[in-house]
């Protein structure tokens, strides 16, 4: 990972951390729930992977026969996280995922309905299984972390986009923004004039 990259990288977490509340109580919270959290491992990835293989825009995204691997993936994404094992190693994973995003396909918006959709199932367990105030700690602190997961791939996708533009084309990013601040601009006045007609 460059220097720049990591510089990037730390900016965006502090960023998220500030914005969404996260704090470090939050995996220690995780953690001290992980043997009820991880009863809910097979409902949850079950679930994801239903959702995914029904639905012909994300199904075609897939191989023949992956979906045991995509499965034990998210698996162990679901367990590492519930144990509370958070580090700078693991969000910097995070990161690069947005990087594999970019090379399957995966667009940000289903990135964004899957990681809703497990939060919802997570928070269904938690209701059904943990007293009110016990329910809305445990999933403060998943949703804080997937939120914060779910920014850092975002972020990931179009930052190493543009990493792999700017080293398979040659531009620097510095001209490659001011090339898209132009044409946002015109397509800005296209918006305008459509909507003031």
């Amino acid at each position: 990972m460059s220097e720049k990259a990591l510089a990037h990288l730390n900016e965006a977490l502090q960023h998220l951390f500030t914005l969404t509340g996260y704090s470090d109580k939050d995996p220690e919270i995780l953690a001290s729930h992980r043997e009820t959290t991880h009863q809910w491992t097979e409902t949850i990835v079950q679930a994801f992977y239903d959702t995914l293989f029904t639905y012909e825009p994300t199904a075609k995204i897939f191989n023949e026969g992956e979906r045991p691997t995509r499965e034990q993936m998210l698996r162990d994404w679901y367990e590492g996280l519930t144990c509370g094992n958070i580090d700078q190693n693991w969000w910097r994973h995070q990161w690069f995922v947005g990087l594999v995003h970019v090379k399957r396909g995966v667009s940000n918006l289903f990135l964004i309905g899957m990681m809703s959709r497990i939060q919802q199932l997570f928070l269904d367990k938690c209701l059904e299984t943990l007293p009110p105030d016990e329910a809305k700690e445990l999933f403060g602190a998943f949703k804080r972390i997937t939120d914060v997961v779910t920014g850092l791939i975002a972020d990931g996708y179009f930052e190493n986009y543009f990493i792999a533009l700017e080293r398979t084309v040659g531009f620097k990013t510095a001209l490659i923004q001011r090339m898209l601040d132009m044409e946002v601009n015109k397509m800005l006045e296209e918006w305008r004039n459509t909507t003031a007609a």
